[in-house]
């Protein structure tokens, strides 16, 4: 699980760390025939370039030290 001030780096992008200064649930607006999905888990990063952006929590993953 995540916290806020963890660093953390999206798998895909993986040159681009940052910290995470905000975590968030988001509804699904995706039902399915046993009823809607899930709540997904939405977290804001500061990046080190200060550019700010939300990724999906199954996008990131933990910085190395």
């Amino acid at each position: 699980m995540f916290k806020v001030g963890d660093r953390v780096v999206p798998y895909h992008q993986m040159n681009n760390t940052g910290t995470i200064v905000e975590i968030k649930r988001q509804k699904s607006k995706t039902w399915l025939v046993g009823g809607a999905s899930d709540s997904r888990t939405v977290i804001v990063v500061e990046h080190d370039d200060r550019q700010i952006r939300s990724w999906l929590s199954s996008d990131l993953l933990r910085e190395e030290q």
